[in-house]
């Protein structure tokens, strides 16, 4: 998977083409995870056509199943090298409480992790756990990235300020705010020793 991941990867940024890696290759970056799923790209909008050309080249564009839980602008799902390869942009999530948009954008980006010599981009834990949240049983990614936050750090707490100008269910808001408040208690007690 890894070797597909950075022959995507090289094809991209020869393309210049703004783009992350998510989900559970994110996760498995951080040891959280042994065997990623899939490969999930999130890509700036307006990129998204000249990243359909390229992965349409090298892969099969498969027809998806719309769910109700998006309302994602495009959702593309392909097949590489025999792995499936989501791609995302103007990433939506319906919820009861409205639609929750995430802005990916070069901004996104909070990482770099070299694959076979290729530059790939990895989006943030803190986006994903608000993420994670919104998606149908996604509990135990939530937790898992939770405990990684508390035990090593909030590194964006931006990323959580940001998730909360926008609309979320009650019960994610508050989660997102006990964490922030749980770190600064931590980061608190730690300066205070």
């Amino acid at each position: 998977m890894f070797d597909t991941l950075s022959y995507i990867g090289k094809k991209l940024n020869e393309e210049s083409i703004v783009w992350g890696i998510g989900a559970s290759i994110l996760l498995n970056n951080y040891g959280l995870i042994d065997k990623p799923n899939d490969i999930d790209i999130l890509v700036d909008i307006k990129n998204i056509e000249k990243l359909d050309l390229i992965l349409r080249e090298i892969g099969d564009k498969k027809t998806r199943v719309k769910t109700d839980t998006y309302s994602t602008t495009y959702f593309y799902e392909y097949v590489v090298d025999g792995f499936d390869v989501d791609v995302m942009a103007g990433l939506k999530i319906n919820h009861a409480d409205g639609i929750y948009k995430y802005d990916f954008d070069k901004n996104s980006i909070t990482d770099i992790k070299k694959i076979n010599g290729v530059n790939i981009p990895l989006t943030s834990l803190e986006d994903w756990y608000v993420i994670y949240q919104l998606i149908p049983n996604r509990e135990k990614k939530v937790n898992m990235i939770e405990k990684y936050l508390l035990t090593n750090g909030i590194e964006n707490p931006a990323f959580l300020e940001k998730a909360l100008s926008k609309e979320l269910p009650k019960l994610v808001r508050d989660k997102i705010e006990g964490i922030l408040k749980l770190y600064a208690n931590i980061l608190e007690r730690v300066k205070n020793e």
